[in-house]
């Protein structure tokens, strides 16, 4: 059972054991007929059960998951802002946000409710049970209080995390993520003209530490900081969104980026095959077991493209790669056996709810004869 499920079957163990309980589990996703993932066909179980009020871990909430209920620590409160509405009236808007040993989210209060900031009622370092809808924010997942939405504070010592996170811990639509990182490249700042004719930069950034890699997206002035390879970077208050099936995070004027003078050591990991996960920036080492037809196709400007596939085995299990571009004239080289070594590959869902390695213009690949 793995650790989401173990969250929720902690709730209702007093009522079914745990085989029981996988098996309903299973049952559940099974007349779902796939329309519902494992966790929640485990949530639906458990209000089987007579568990209405289920208790979520703050680090496994999804703007999907729509009606959430979680514990957490105050650990940051906004000002009040004030807004006309278009009919005339006067609004008012804040945000907390709330943290547990697994992650933080920001809540959303209105009107009244954010008139407690005001009058001292809701401060840091409370711990709060809170009733709400999970949605995509701004920033990254939030949670707002909207109708049978509230919260309470409650009698319980909740402690958040505090150790910045590592790569291989981030998940999709995550907010105030701080994460301590080597810089792997710099990458270029470009520039671009912005819907109102003014001129913006960006810049994309990979990261890397003992577990994995990410690209980091700075904007304007972020993007114009001087970058080396091999220096260390704090990421403050950042969100990890999904771009093309790859995670990244993202920065926003809230977000501090800051050089560091604590030294990581970081080395390009080549990760076993049976430990890819759809959304990581991988390298993988093997040989070819499988080599595919190059097909042509026409892109969306009119442009021919190629794309070819090739597996790639290693002691641990075996993956097809997609080529593409430039990578492909790379194939009338290679032959079965050879080694192979790719850097920088997107893992993709890919046929047969299988994964696959996109190999794009920013992945290398090297390949070498048998020895």
């Amino acid at each position: 059972m793995d650790s989401e499920l173990e969250e929720i079957y902690r709730q209702v163990a007093d009522s079914i054991s745990p085989e029981e309980f996988e098996e309903r589990v299973k049952e559940k996703v099974a007349l779902m007929a796939g329309l519902c993932d494992s966790r929640t066909a485990a949530m639906l179980v458990a209000r089987d059960l007579g568990s209405p009020d289920l208790l979520t871990k703050i680090g496994s909430i999804r703007p999907e998951m729509g009606n959430v209920t979680f514990t957490g620590r105050v650990i940051a409160v906004s000002p009040v802002r004030e807004f006309q509405r278009s009919d005339g009236s006067l609004g008012r808007v804040a945000n907390i946000t709330l943290a547990d040993e697994t992650g933080s989210v920001r809540v959303a209060l209105w009107d009244e409710t954010a008139e407690l900031i005001k009058s001292g009622d809701l401060a840091v370092d409370q711990c709060l049970k809170v009733r709400g809808l999970a949605k995509e924010g701004f920033a990254g997942t939030e949670v707002s209080l909207g109708r049978g939405g509230g919260f309470e504070e409650i009698d319980q010592d909740i402690h958040p995390r505090v150790a910045p996170y590592r790569i291989g811990e981030l998940k999709r639509d995550m907010s105030d993520v701080n994460l301590l990182a080597v810089v792997v490249d710099p990458g270029e700042m470009r520039e671009f003209e912005r819907k109102d004719g003014g001129k913006g930069q960006v810049r994309g950034v990979t990261l890397g530490d003992e577990t994995g890699k990410i690209r980091l997206t700075l904007w304007n002035e972020q993007a114009q900081m001087p970058l080396l390879k091999g220096e260390t970077l704090e990421i403050v208050g950042g969100s990890v969104r999904e771009r093309y099936g790859l995670l990244e995070i993202q920065t926003g004027g809230s977000t501090a980026i800051r050089k560091s003078t604590k030294k990581l050591d970081f080395s390009e990991r080549m990760t076993p095959i049976a430990e890819l996960k759809e959304g990581m920036l991988s390298s993988v080492s093997g040989f070819v077991s499988g080599l595919g037809e190059v097909r042509e196709f026409q892109r969306d400007d009119g442009r021919m493209g190629r794309v070819a596939n090739i597996y790639i085995s290693d002691d641990s299990g075996r993956i097809r790669a997609a080529l593409w571009g430039e990578h492909v004239d790379r194939l009338v080289e290679v032959d079965l056996g050879y080694r192979a070594e790719i850097i920088d590959a997107q893992v993709k869902s890919g046929w047969n709810e299988g994964l696959e390695l996109s190999c794009g213009w920013r992945t290398r690949i090297t390949f070498a004869p048998p020895e």
